[in-house]
């Protein structure tokens, strides 16, 4: 389906029904363990319309696969970059940019602990059947408390996407 810059991203079906799936396989366990961690630990625990489902994983030996749901659209750049792919009429673009809001607000707002994502873009942003917007990739997350008052030194993210307050 894909490639990232820390994997590929393979269909597949769950063996025990039809259930289409997406199974993200990390590279080098040793180079991809903390984002194997990050994701696992990120979107293993919390649940929204929004956010991609993941359904499991697998940490054995040099393997760390991620399986997650199926998003039958693709991810929202290919809508936008490519020339011949489905081209998404305002009222959709609307929807999308609504629900992008709403995945976000809840993962700051509404998580035990605050996620800030580090890598909104539109490769991260993939489309159900009903183009309904899905959060992914939380390799880069950044976890804050409630009480959380320090300045971030580090930025995350990819060089073009950066929010602008990592610049500022």
């Amino acid at each position: 389906l894909g490639v990232g810059s820390f994997g590929s991203v393979y269909k597949g079906v769950l063996s025990d029904s039809k259930t289409t799936i997406a199974v993200k396989r990390l590279y080098a366990a040793h180079q991809g363990e903390k984002q194997f961690r990050a994701e696992v630990s990120s979107i293993g625990l919390i649940q929204h319309i929004n956010l991609v489902k993941l359904i499991g994983f697998c940490c054995q030996g040099d393997n760390r696969l991620l399986v997650y749901e199926h998003m039958f659209n693709g991810s929202l750049d290919g809508h936008l970059f490519k020339s011949n792919a489905f081209v998404l009429n305002w009222d959709i673009r609307y929807q999308i940019v609504l629900g992008m809001a709403r995945g976000l607000s809840y993962l700051h707002q509404s998580c035990r602990e605050c996620i800030i994502h580090c890598d909104i873009k539109p490769e991260n942003i993939l489309l159900d059947a009903s183009f309904v917007p899905k959060i992914a990739d939380f390799g880069m997350a950044k976890f804050l408390g409630r009480d959380f008052s320090r300045v971030l030194t580090t930025m995350r993210g990819t060089i073009g996407y950066l929010a602008p307050e990592w610049i500022s």
